[in-house]
């Protein structure tokens, strides 16, 4: 089955102010976008606001929320506020400078940090649903995690006991490092049976060992592998080939893509629309 065309809102309240993110978060829906993924993290932890304000104007029971706990954002401040908004008129004069307000933004004051913390992740999620507005998420995952890191399988009965109590509709991991290491530390702790795995599109999701082609995945980050085809004269080259081609490879059910723009939003759901003409019902 083709993926379902997903939209990511990692940039909204980063470089993407909370106008321009309701905005775009509204024409993804009337272009008939369903699933959304946020981060407790994203937008230095302002991003699940704003979604959770769009929403509020549409029937919950229509809608796939993702969001994911294990990064803690650092707490709102005056100083934090200043900073996003000079970045994001910096960009808005000169969008070139991307890099330079990128590795601002990487400095030791505004990072987020990593925990494993049950307590900290009840506490994460919590503030995820009201955030949101939601007595209940459809997928939470365990964000950027570490494999043998201490404390995973912790988290997995956790997220197993907030399945359980209909706080989320089910657990799953995002993996960006190493797709096979993380792959295989889930398969050895018995932990891809029943959860989500959401990945960056890659090669090696694209051609997986036959073990793995049960396993449910949350695709994105497709036009950064486009990219990479297009320099080393790869056979997928553009996103409705991509589409067709995770269709074949692996059980994926969404590739999650920024779309802020009206023109970038258009292109992908007519690519979307060609590869799975059933989207256009």
């Amino acid at each position: 089955m083709i993926p379902a065309l997903g939209f990511g809102t990692a940039a909204i309240m980063g470089r993407i102010s909370r106008r321009r993110g309701d905005e775009a978060l509204e024409r993804a829906h009337a272009a008939g976008i369903r699933h959304f993924d946020t981060a407790r993290s994203y937008g230095w932890g302002e991003a699940e606001s704003v979604v959770g304000d769009f929403l509020r104007r549409h029937v919950r029971e229509e809608i796939r929320v993702v969001s994911k706990c294990g990064i803690v954002p650092v707490r709102p401040s005056p100083l934090l506020s200043m900073a996003k908004s000079a970045a994001r008129w910096a960009l808005s004069l000169a969008p070139g400078l991307k890099a330079q307000v990128a590795r601002a933004a990487g400095a030791g004051n505004f990072q987020p940090t990593r925990t494993y913390d049950l307590d900290v992740l009840a506490g994460s999620l919590k503030t995820s649903l009201a955030e949101l507005g939601l007595t209940y998420l459809d997928d939470l995952l365990l964000h950027n995690f570490v494999p043998d890191a201490p404390g995973v399988e912790e988290v997995a009965e956790w997220f197993r006991s907030v399945r359980d109590a209909g706080t989320i509709r089910r657990f799953g991991f995002s993996v960006e490092g190493d797709l096979r290491q993380g792959l295989e530390f889930l398969a050895r702790k018995d932990l891809l049976v029943d959860s989500v795995v959401q990945v960056p599109v890659s090669d090696l999701l694209l051609h997986l060992p036959a073990e793995w082609r049960g396993v449910r995945f949350i695709a994105h980050s497709p036009f950064s592998f486009l990219r990479s085809q297009v320099e080393t004269n790869g056979g997928v080259c553009t996103l409705s080939d991509l589409l067709q081609a995770l269709d074949e490879a692996c059980v994926c059910e969404a590739l999650v893509c920024s779309m802020f723009g009206a023109d970038h939003l258009s292109e992908n759901v007519a690519a979307w629309k060609a590869a799975a003409p059933s989207a256009a019902r």
